[in-house]
């Protein structure tokens, strides 16, 4: 894909976050009650809002003639749309529990995806007014999600011990476990942080290690993944250290890590 297309669909991608964060900014507020939650399959939440920003989003994107896979869309087969060449990743509302507890730690991520992997990433963090992108054709960058124009670039702390590695909230493995092989535990510290700011803190250098044991939806991953891969890392499977693959049968990647040291 040329520069000039990606940028095109950068910008779309970058306003499709913007206007989904005024959805759940404006909804920030409501009582639980006037939100329609209800539990999936798995036991997540879903509710009117991640809905409502799901249609915002798609609104927006549509345009661009991708295809569009969501948390909160209808899934296509996957004889279908595993020949998609290009498609876009979705999830509407990241960390719908932080959004509910009124905390923060929620998101909007928006990832365009090839064979590949993502050629960009999208990641919204409503609260601070701010949204995190990069892609193939662009450095990493940050902006004030009411002045999308107003770009600083990503420029990374460099890494000094103790260095910091960040999971999940409900991670099963102690960090001697969960570090890949190679680094000293005595150097690490580990802390939990909700959703996909995790890649964003990686990506400022305010984190040094993202691993987690257990599955990720890839809408949960490959914005922040599109944005690290604009720097040069990639997230990768613990165990094959291969990178992540997306558009899978069941749409999952589990056990990964990535790393700027």
């Amino acid at each position: 894909m040329d520069v000039k297309r990606l940028n095109e669909l950068l910008d779309g991608a970058l306003a499709a976050a913007a206007a989904a964060s005024e959805v759940l900014l404006h909804h920030l507020n409501d009582q639980n009650e006037s939100l329609v939650i209800r539990a999936k399959r798995d036991g997540s939440l879903v509710s009117a809002v991640d809905i409502e920003s799901h249609h915002t989003i798609r609104a927006v994107l549509d345009e661009y003639g991708i295809p569009i896979i969501s948390e909160e869309g209808e899934l296509p087969a996957f004889a279908e749309r595993a020949s998609w060449p290009l498609f876009w990743l979705v999830d509407p509302l990241d960390g719908t529990q932080s959004y509910l507890d009124n905390r923060e730690g929620f998101a909007v991520n928006i990832a365009l995806c090839d064979a590949s992997g993502p050629l960009l990433g999208v990641v919204a963090d409503p609260l601070a007014n701010r949204v995190y992108a990069g892609a193939s054709s662009a450095p990493p960058f940050v902006a004030p999600l009411n002045d999308l124009n107003q770009r600083s670039p990503i420029v990374s702390k460099p890494p000094q011990p103790p260095y910091r590695l960040v999971t999940s909230w409900n991670e099963a493995l102690e960090l001697e476990a969960l570090l890949p092989a190679g680094f000293n535990p005595r150097e690490f510290r580990m802390e939990a942080v909700s959703g996909a700011l995790k890649f964003c803190l990686l990506a400022t250098g305010e984190a040094d290690v993202h691993a987690r044991s257990a599955s990720y939806m890839e809408w949960d991953c490959a914005a922040g993944d599109g944005i690290l891969r604009s720097m040069g890392i990639i997230v990768r499977d613990r165990t094959t250290n291969e990178p992540l693959q997306y558009n899978t049968m069941r749409l999952r990647a589990g056990n990964l890590y990535a790393s700027r040291l």
